[in-house]
């Protein structure tokens, strides 16, 4: 009678530790999300900013700039671009540009969000960007391929994100040749302001 008496109690201890096991769910730590974003971005070098839409649209026909960019961080940030950019000048009446200049442009930027309410964000910016010179076609018989020939400038602006996946960045450049007092008329590329738009990918 007593070993069926402790043999019941067992049983029911032991069906008591199984229940208390089943009712026990760890919990799964929730990963965060990395904070790296990278997307395309096209844009151009504008003279002066403006929102006159024919000055605009003649800018347009002068230059642009296709590329992709990467984004490493959350509030304080870096964020290289790496752009194929192509520059008109001297274009005639009839959209015959007398010189077209193709670069690489690598901006590496350095940013610090200031203001996130989630649909819309504000950062600033600045950094150098490197320039590498591709190739020069001239409306004439000379035709010049010196590629490799590099120039160096600071930029530095903010801009805005949009609905968590639209970016919009106004930076100025200034040409290290301006800083020391030093100009090349032949490599001068990328002057004034740069505008760009792109898509925030993860």
């Amino acid at each position: 009678m007593k070993k069926l008496v402790v043999l019941v109690a067992m049983l029911f201890l032991f069906s008591g530790l199984i229940k208390g096991q089943d009712q026990y769910v760890p919990e799964i730590p929730v990963k965060e999300k990395p904070n790296f974003w990278f997307g395309p971005k096209v844009g151009l070098d504008m003279s002066a900013l403006t929102y006159d839409q024919n000055e605009i649209s003649a800018q347009l026909k002068s230059n642009y700039q296709a590329g992709f960019f990467m984004q490493f961080g959350r509030n304080f940030y870096f964020q290289p671009e790496f752009y194929y950019s192509v520059h008109k000048e001297g274009i005639t009446s009839t959209n015959q540009p007398k010189v077209i200049t193709n670069s690489l442009e690598i901006p590496l930027l350095f940013g610090i969000r200031l203001i996130n309410l989630g649909v819309i964000s504000a950062h600033i910016m600045g950094g150098p960007e490197f320039s590498i010179f591709l190739s020069e076609t001239r409306n004439t018989r000379n035709y010049c391929m010196c590629s490799g020939t590099s120039n160096f400038s600071l930029q530095g602006g903010g801009g805005v994100d949009l609905l968590g996946f639209i970016t919009l960045d106004v930076r100025y450049s200034v040409p290290m040749e301006n800083l020391i007092g030093y100009h090349n008329e032949q490599y001068s590329w990328g002057n004034g302001v740069n505008v760009t738009v792109g898509l925030k990918l993860r």
